[in-house]
């Protein structure tokens, strides 16, 4: 396991973070904690602007944190209709800068905030998660124009890395015959044609709670670069319908909506799209195995298994035939 889940976040006071932006940024603020998985964020609100504080884990590579703040400088570059959150230059012209007190040293960045409710917090509908898919398609798009060493990365949040998932299974025996079941089907249907595949940088995390919908009913902006990769191009539509399955009855109607949404901004292949439904059973199979393994090192992180339950009731009502049959139907689906 990588020593950034097994790192405890940072521990920064709060006096030590205002302290920090007067210092750096030159104004006062009120702050607000938010959830985090690894890191410490906070809501950072000033006379004149909001933004978004956010304090790496001290295993964090400083390398991705700079590709993270690269590419969301490119994507705004590309299109200025696409709203990410980007990076604030310090007092220094730095944008990733040093904070530190007595609990330690991290490397910190300030970033604009995106005002919104997060895709968790409303009733989908089919008209707005193909505006999801299609922001993610468009984002996909931008990134075939970008690159970073650092996205090329042995990653357990990169759900086509079968293998990593394979040498960490951590749980009781039940998830692990249940993990076990889809890797060996994605690995039939999907890895050993995996040379077949597309592939490019992506966001990696278009879950629930980064994705944020505007007053208009459609998407407005993602959130959370850090689990960027260099991975199957299927993968990112897949892990958005994840959380859009086993958070909703009728899911088989949306995520097709998200999936046809996507593929009108960034064309996947006949293979790539026998893939998706495969790829998004994999990514809850790691959300299973993180929220079992880290839950027991941070108990008191509520956060971090917070779709465990739901991703493992859907999986355990998806059968070998069903799957097969979602595949298939999806691509019927999208090419309608």
């Amino acid at each position: 396991m990588s020593d950034v889940f097994v790192t405890p976040p940072p521990t920064i006071s709060t006096e030590s973070v205002l302290d920090f932006l007067y210092n750096h940024y030159g104004f006062s603020a009120s702050i607000e904690k938010l959830s985090s998985d690894r890191d410490l964020n906070f809501k950072v609100s000033s006379k004149e602007k909001t933004y978004v504080m956010k304090i790496a884990n001290s295993s964090e590579d400083f390398k991705v944190l700079e590709m993270q703040n690269n590419a969301l400088r490119f994507i705004a570059s590309q299109d200025e209709k696409i709203e990410v959150p980007l990076p604030i230059e310090s007092n220094q012209k730095k944008d990733i800068t040093i904070i530190e007190d007595p609990s330690g040293k991290y490397h910190a960045r300030l970033l604009t905030y995106i005002d919104g409710d997060f895709l968790k917090d409303v009733e989908p509908d089919n008209q707005m998660l193909f505006s999801v898919g299609q922001f993610l398609g468009r984002i996909d798009q931008i990134l075939t124009g970008f690159n970073h060493r650092s996205a090329a990365r042995t990653f357990i949040w990169d759900a086509a890395q079968v293998n990593v998932l394979s040498r960490q299974i951590n749980q009781s025996e039940d998830d692990r015959l249940l993990i076990e079941f889809f890797i060996k089907t994605y690995k039939e249907n999907v890895f050993y044609h995996i040379d077949e595949l597309s592939k490019g940088i992506i966001h990696n995390d278009g879950n629930d709670h980064n994705v944020i919908i505007g007053s208009n009913g459609k998407i407005k902006g993602i959130i959370d670069f850090g689990d960027m990769v260099f991975s199957l191009q299927a993968l990112e539509p897949a892990v958005c319908m994840a959380y859009i399955a086993m958070n909703n009855r009728k899911s088989f109607e949306l995520i097709a909506s998200l999936l046809k949404g996507y593929c009108s901004a960034k064309t996947l292949s006949d293979k790539d799209l026998c893939s998706v439904v495969y790829l998004m059973c994999l990514r809850m199979c790691v959300t299973i195995n993180m929220s079992v393994y880290r839950k027991k090192l941070f108990p008191n992180n509520d956060y971090i298994s917070i779709s465990e339950d739901s991703a493992r009731n859907f999986l355990n009502n998806m059968t070998n035939d069903s799957i097969h049959k979602w595949s298939g139907d999806l691509c019927e689906y999208v090419k309608s």
